[in-house]
């Protein structure tokens, strides 16, 4: 009986659960190479303008360019046979040119289609010399990020300190990760070794699916701490028409700054409400303003979703479109008011105070 028990215990030793067998038997070099030709090298450079007040002639004199070119590396995903490419936002944001370099190592010049700086997403279009769309484009199979499980097996692909198409391994760490990077933080999270460079690429899973897009890692070195983020990819398509189409991604705004409520606050101003977020300031017909928001409010709830801090106010305008109209609950004084407010679309972020809502 005991030789029997032993037998037993030993095939349960040895014997690896059903995904393991799965993963075992998958063949990483071929799935890798499958997946290369679809991800891309991506240099973007930016004229930097030098300008001192009096000072043209002495530049005239030596010969000291008033002009500087700084490039910056990064990586990126062909989405579409017909050139479009995704990236981060951040990897070309202030770009004046862009070039993108395929696996075969031709390089193209590439058109910043659209941008959206909240979800720290862009999307490019790659042409020949002549305008037209390069031939032979491999673009990459998009997964769903919603279904992707926590320990589940990934790999990065790309320009990690120029090291094109670099292949990292690891695992999905966790998931819905909120970083402080902004309303949209909704990061996936994986020990497969990221460093600068590396933005903008791909996290494909083993079934050779992108799920991610690299976008940021933490460390307190600069490289690669085993806790790198990336855009859940189901995030990504959802502003890929508006991308095309608009050359943005319409977001609606209300047009105030605010702070959070804290106990400390509620003491001392004797506030109605300890939660919520306070309207410090109001942007000049703005949405807020026109529909009669007042400085010293405290918004409570947005279409009756509670609401403490200025992320989650964000989190549920942008659930609406501009031109939609939500119900703001505030607190003015002793009095708790619903106030419909027409939503407009948000201006360059550029021309904005930061921190607006």
């Amino acid at each position: 009986m005991a030789y029997i028990v032993a037998l037993i215990l030993g095939s349960l030793l040895v014997t690896p659960p059903s995904y393991a067998n799965a993963i075992l038997s998958t063949e990483l070099p071929d799935i890798v190479e499958k997946v290369l030709p679809g991800v891309v090298n991506i240099s973007s450079m930016t004229i930097q303008r030098t300008s001192v007040y009096g000072m043209d002639e002495y530049f005239q004199l030596w010969r000291m360019p008033k002009e500087q070119p700084q490039t910056s590396l990064g990586s990126g995903f062909i989405v579409s046979a017909d050139g479009y490419v995704f990236t981060n936002y951040h990897v070309v944001a202030h770009a004046d040119e862009v070039a993108v370099t395929l696996l075969n190592r031709k390089t193209y010049k590439a058109k910043i289609v659209g941008k959206d700086q909240k979800l720290d997403i862009a999307l490019l279009k790659i042409q020949e010399s002549n305008g037209s769309t390069p031939t032979g484009l491999k673009p990459v199979t998009f997964g769903n990020s919603d279904k992707v499980r926590v320990a589940e097996p990934v790999f990065a692909v790309g320009n990690p300190f120029g090291l094109s198409h670099t292949v990292t391994t690891g695992i999905i760490s966790a998931k819905s990760r909120t970083i402080g990077l902004g309303p949209l933080d909704n990061f996936l999270q994986t020990d497969a070794s990221i460093n600068p460079g590396n933005s903008g690429g791909p996290l494909f899973n083993w079934k050779a699916e992108v799920i991610g897009m690299n976008t940021s890692i933490y460390s307190k070195t600069g490289q690669s701490a085993g806790l790198g983020f990336a855009i859940p990819i189901d995030a990504a398509k959802a502003v890929l028409g508006d991308l095309k189409t608009h050359g943005r991604v319409p977001r609606p705004w209300l047009g105030i700054l605010a702070q959070q409520v804290t106990p400390a606050m509620k003491l001392y101003y004797q506030l109605k409400s300890d939660s919520g977020v306070l309207v410090v300031n109001l942007v000049e017909r703005a949405p807020s303003q026109k529909a009669g928001l007042k400085l010293g409010d405290i918004i409570t709830e947005i279409e009756g979703s509670k609401v403490s801090e200025n992320s989650e106010v964000e989190r549920e305008l942008y659930k609406k479109k501009p031109g939609n109209s939500v119900k703001v609950k505030v607190w003015r004084g002793n009095k708790q008011l619903e106030i419909p407010v027409r939503l407009d679309e948000l201006p360059p972020i550029d021309d904005l105070p930061q921190g607006i809502i």
